[in-house]
């Protein structure tokens, strides 16, 4: 599997090029717990060269695994991205890589603050001491104790004061 999109500029065809394939999903370079790419890089793109600069049109997919930041649970997400647009100037160049540039609006698609909720999911959230979400809908009458009947804020009353 191919790990760089480099298009030649040699005898460029006038009406310009179309692209399709994938690149390998080790581009990305990220392999942890909470981030995981999980399939290659796919790309559909026109490619138009006009005089010096060269236009790069197209749409990119990839697949990847992330965990959930509520639940804490692993979730699959595929970042798509169309109507992406570059321009390179290419005067006196005989061959472009434009793997970095993919590489960088994939990694900037990606959620800052992944949940299951981005990929139609129920998210699973531990709700033992309460819904502690902080983008729930706010409930009149919501109750502040524990399970065990004590309020949350016990604990810091019973501090000594100065």
């Amino acid at each position: 599997m191919q790990t760089n999109l480099i298009i030649s500029l040699e005898e460029f065809p006038e009406e310009g090029r179309f692209l399709s394939g994938e690149l390998d999903a080790a581009i990305f370079g990220i392999d942890s717990a909470a981030l995981r790419s999980t399939g290659p890089l796919s790309y559909e793109l026109e490619v138009q060269l006009f005089e010096t600069e060269l236009m790069v049109r197209g749409s990119i997919t990839a697949p990847f695994e992330l965990r959930c930041d509520r639940c804490l649970k692993n979730f699959p997400y595929v970042v798509e991205l169309d109507d992406l647009a570059f321009s390179y100037d290419v005067k006196g160049k005989l061959a472009l890589d434009v793997t970095d540039d993919l590489r960088e609006e994939v990694v900037l698609a990606l959620p800052s603050y992944p949940k299951c909720e981005i990929s139609d999911l129920e998210c699973e959230i531990n709700d033992t001491f309460g819904d502690f979400r902080l983008d729930k809908d706010p409930q009149p009458g919501v109750n502040s104790a524990t399970p065990s009947g004590d309020s949350v804020w016990d604990a810091l009353d019973s501090l000594p004061k100065k």
